[in-house]
């Protein structure tokens, strides 16, 4: 066996949410006996070589399982091994938004209209003690931010000043989650009607609590 490092990249296509896939392939390669570093772009892999094939072949099975995908890896015998974590952070989904905005749009408009929050109808007990008129957080995942600036200009308006991430709302953040205080409207079995939520439709859903 040779210590080997791969670059791993997951380009899911045709899927409703781009985080789902990405976030199992990531669970997968952590179940084996391997250093995982991953990153905005790719992930790096290191190990031996026979454990990374096995790993990634393991990935790629599980993925087409799920829907269309393209996996691109480059390996190495010379990069240098990441130091392995002593603590990974990893989120899956409990739901998904369903709303008219399949592409970004000025945030007052997404927040006026009405969405849907379909969650997971295994966790629908978990609802039990909302109840339409309440105010709710719901946390949500950027899945389509990619990279950050520490300053940005509001919303991207380059006539006003830069400000830091963190005075901002902008989904370009270290971590990219987003949320919204939003008025729960009904709640139809599993799915929440919602006004308020500043997310697109497919984004795909953390957490709920109540306000």
């Amino acid at each position: 066996m040779t210590s080997t490092t791969a670059q791993v990249s997951l380009y899911p296509l045709r899927q409703a949410s781009l985080s789902r896939a990405i976030d199992e392939a990531v669970q997968i390669l952590q179940s084996y006996d391997l250093n995982i570093e991953p990153g905005t772009m790719s992930t790096l892999v290191a190990g031996d070589d026979v454990v990374i094939f096995a790993a990634l072949q393991d990935t790629f099975h599980h993925l087409s399982e799920l829907g269309d995908v393209v996996m691109v890896a480059a390996f190495s015998n010379a990069c240098p091994i990441p130091a392995r974590r002593e603590k990974s952070i990893t989120y899956t989904a409990i739901g998904h938004v369903e709303n008219e905005f399949d592409e970004p749009a000025a945030p007052d408009k997404i927040r006026s209209a009405e969405s849907r929050i379909a969650l997971d109808p295994t966790l629908a007990e978990g609802l039990k003690g909302l109840e339409p008129g309440q105010k709710v957080l719901v946390l949500f995942d950027f899945h389509l931010a990619r990279g950050f600036n520490l300053l940005q200009h509001p919303r991207g308006d380059e006539s006003r000043s830069r400000r830091g991430v963190f005075a901002l709302r902008s989904p370009n953040r270290p971590n990219a989650i987003g949320v919204s205080e939003v008025d729960l409207l009904a709640i139809e079995g599993n799915v929440l009607r919602v006004r308020g939520l500043d997310a697109i439709h497919g984004t795909p859903v953390l957490d709920l609590k109540p306000a």
